[in-house]
């Protein structure tokens, strides 16, 4: 008999996640929400001659089923938000590349996933000559990355401490100053199970 108990898929080394029997659920969201306005630090390295600008801003956004959700992905519509999304840009300029990360609580009709976002702003990976020409290397208000999180409290006991891994793609308004205003998006990922034998 087997059953399915936490572990850390989010960080899982390659060894770990060849060895681990899971159950996966597709989850595919449509994102849009609301970046609150960025406070803004300027930080010079005066050896290296190089300028930064760091932000620290709230995200709240909801998030609703697209085409690839299963049926456990739709019980995952709700609302994401974080109050300490931190990013860093080049030059001192908020339309120069960044990098950025955050923690989230994420509530749905099935519980309360809380976790971490991290990766990186105003850059084009969508671009030629490896895929077709929709972004370029310095595209701007655009925030990527990945998401992981764990269900830490659910109404469903069959899905008590799952995971979810995901991909988000962000869009919105670039600036001097940082992030602003309107962010539409997508999360495409998986909600993760990790199942054992048990004696």
């Amino acid at each position: 008999m087997k059953t399915c108990d936490p572990h850390g898929i989010c960080h899982a080394t390659p060894a770990e996640l060849f060895a681990a029997e899971v159950c996966l659920h597709e989850l595919s969201k449509d994102v849009e929400g609301q970046l609150s306005n960025p406070e803004g630090q300027h930080h010079v390295c005066s050896e290296d001659d190089c300028r930064t600008l760091t932000t620290d801003q709230d995200l709240d956004v909801s998030l609703r089923s697209h085409d690839c959700d299963s049926d456990v992905g739709r019980l995952f519509d709700g609302r994401l938000r974080s109050v300490d999304l931190a990013t860093v840009y080049v030059d001192g300029d908020g339309t120069r590349r960044g990098m950025h990360t955050a923690t989230f609580s994420w509530r749905s009709q099935v519980g309360l996933v809380q976790g971490t976002l991290s990766g990186l702003t105003n850059e084009g990976t969508h671009r030629a000559p490896a895929f077709s020409e929709c972004q370029k290397c310095s595209e701007t208000g655009v925030m990527e990355g990945r998401l992981c999180g764990r269900l830490v409290r659910t109404t469903e006991p069959r899905l008590a401490g799952v995971q979810v891994v995901a991909a988000y793609r962000l869009r919105f308004d670039s600036s001097r100053e940082g992030a602003l205003g309107g962010v539409r998006g997508t999360i495409e990922g998986l909600v993760v199970r990790t199942c054992e034998p048990t004696a």
